[in-house]
């Protein structure tokens, strides 16, 4: 079987995400959120998307994919790919043909007999968000819950409805630490992650259908916190990551759904605070979502930014810091998530590596994950068609491409034929 990976992207409808908690974190007010770059240039606010009704388009178009059920989401993210949709933007790349056809998924020349898509659960569950001034003061949800039983459901719906579809699910369970108990992290990871990566698990019986483990630390985990309480919490989901080889997302951009102030959500997001965790956890997989994006203009040095983009490289501190990563550890790998609605970026990729000497060059290649982000996506891009079209006519090469969707992947996921 021949499989095509989109190894990061959300599907959610308007109940999982937790509104309460993200205006919690604006307390500090407009300044902070001004501050944490959300208004960042090429972030959200585009130049081309800040022109008449298109960024009001975007977030409508965004929406409808919240007001639907997960199984109907994951259908019509088929029905794009096969082309059942028409784009309304001019200069959207045009396809010759739908990338579904034939009953196989088509990219660069090459056919893949399936999907094998990585929808990732964030856990929005809420630590204390408690404030005295509020007149009705909020509860304390689990939400990841709600989120696991739905996506499953939507799996089966996906499953039951198109027989004949190309989409095979291995999903990742969203785990915020500090908003639960270490008893209930050690009933959630029982409950529903499977302890074997062989392929026939996708169609067993019972919950456990999760093959990895999202992180999100805007959201207040903290990759190697100093309170022990805490600290016994993530070690726990290390040592079990280790012993039974499950990988590991982390959210990696300096945006995003935050829970907690832009300081800490940075601290926590460097790929420099997992050092420590590596070091005691050497063989841990973990993708860093977004490469390390970062849009925030003060995390940046000047002289840097200058001499990235007279070199059409990335500027980003964040994106050097987890491929010193790559070269340290066998099993850290980045994905293009979101970073890739931006073609610059496939094309400051594709000449750092070229920088590289054959050796470093092929561990970043070899360490690279095609992942779309939908439907956060649908903020800079018209479609999840579109996106995959970006990538098509990214500069890396047939081969390259093929390792980014199927090859890396395999190997992260650790699954068996």
């Amino acid at each position: 079987m021949n499989y095509f990976f989109d190894q990061h992207f959300h599907v959610m409808n308007i109940e999982h995400p937790n509104l309460l908690s993200f205006f919690a974190s604006l307390d500090t007010g407009i300044p902070d959120l001004i501050t944490s770059g959300a208004f960042s240039p090429n972030y959200i606010f585009t130049t081309k998307n800040r022109k008449g009704s298109m960024m009001l388009d975007r977030i409508t178009n965004t929406l409808t994919t919240f007001d639907q059920p997960i199984g109907l989401t994951l259908a019509m993210m088929e029905d794009d790919l096969m082309g059942k949709f028409t784009s309304h933007e001019e200069k959207s790349p045009k396809p010759d043909q739908p990338f579904i056809r034939d009953g196989k998924m088509h990219m660069r020349g090459r056919s893949y007999d399936k999907l094998a898509m990585s929808p990732l659960l964030m856990d929005f569950s809420s630590t204390d968000i408690s404030k005295e001034s509020l007149y009705y003061p909020p509860k304390k949800a689990k939400k990841i819950l709600k989120y696991a039983e739905d996506s499953l459901a939507g799996f089966d719906w996906y499953r039951k409805n198109r027989p004949d579809g190309l989409f095979e699910f291995y999903p990742f369970i969203g785990i915020t630490p500090p908003a639960h108990s270490i008893k209930f992290i050690e009933e959630l990871i029982d409950t529903y992650v499977t302890k074997d990566h062989k392929r026939k698990n996708q169609f067993k019986r019972g919950k456990q259908k999760f093959y990895g483990i999202k992180f999100y630390p805007p959201l207040g985990y903290n990759p190697w916190p100093s309170d022990q309480k805490e600290l016994d919490k993530v070690t726990l989901i290390y040592e079990f990551c280790t012993k039974y080889d499950i990988p590991i997302m982390t959210h990696c951009d300096d945006q995003g759904f935050r829970g907690v102030s832009p300081k800490d959500a940075w601290k926590f997001t460097s790929p420099a605070t997992y050092k420590p965790v590596l070091e005691k956890y050497p063989t841990l997989r973990i993708d860093f979502a977004h490469y390390g994006w970062q849009y925030n203009p003060l995390h940046k040095n000047p002289i840097s930014i200058i001499s990235a983009a007279a070199n059409k490289v990335p500027d980003s501190p964040w994106f050097y810091e987890l491929v010193e990563l790559m070269h340290l550890y066998p099993n850290i790998y980045a994905d293009f998530s979101f970073s890739g609605t931006n073609s610059d970026f496939y094309i400051q990729l594709n000449n750092f590596i070229k920088t590289l000497d054959s050796d470093k060059a092929e561990t970043v290649l070899e360490r690279s994950l095609f992942g779309s982000d939908f439907n956060v996506h649908l903020l800079k891009v018209e479609s999840y068609n579109s996106y995959y079209r970006m990538f098509e006519q990214s500069p890396f090469t047939d081969e390259e491409i093929h390792q980014f969707v199927q090859t890396n992947p395999m190997r992260y996921m650790g699954i068996v034929e």
